[in-house]
């Protein structure tokens, strides 16, 4: 089984557009070498597809959402419009192995993704996310800073204004 290379722009538009591409998906309690197994045993390298595990109900659900997607860019399948702006139809992209991690604590995006050279170190990837996941510590909203700000610096009393009465040349 060879691994694709590249895809016409045209037909990775249609794919997308249609998403008219594979979606192997499964569930899981929790993450284990045989989630991973079983990751890239749906991952098929030959063709433009997506193989994914939702752990703990997945990223919706507050766990996470773990996929392989073979693409031209370092972007999910997913996002048609960005794929719709940087795609020429006549155009021969290059085409890639993609992990992505999806969890509500693992970036401000809620998304890592990494290209893959080869499968073989697909496990430790993964564990290295959870281990980015583990140590993540969610920033400070914006308007909790305002807030805080404003608490802790006093505001300055208003300039008071005059009018000046301009002379006028006669």
């Amino acid at each position: 089984m060879e691994q694709m290379t590249e895809i016409l722009g045209q037909t990775i538009l249609d794919l997308i557009d249609g998403q008219n591409y594979a979606v192997t998906s499964f569930p899981a309690d929790k993450y284990t070498q045989a989630v991973a197994d079983t990751l890239e045993g749906n991952f098929d390298p030959t063709q433009i597809n997506r193989s994914e595990v939702q752990i703990a109900g997945g990223v919706e659900g507050g766990g996470q959402t773990i996929s392989l997607e073979l693409a031209p860019y370092i972007l999910p399948l997913r996002y048609k419009n960005e794929y719709r702006k940087l795609i020429h139809p006549d155009a021969q992209l290059p085409v890639h192995t993609y992990l992505i991690f999806e969890s509500e604590k693992i970036s401000n995006s809620k998304m890592k993704i990494v290209q893959l050279d080869d499968l073989t170190q697909l496990n430790d990837q993964i564990e290295a996310f959870f281990e980015i996941e583990k140590n993540w510590v969610a920033p400070v909203p914006k308007e909790e800073e305002k807030d805080t700000a404003a608490e802790t610096k006093p505001k300055k009393a208003a300039a008071k204004k005059t009018t000046r009465k301009k002379a006028t040349k006669k």
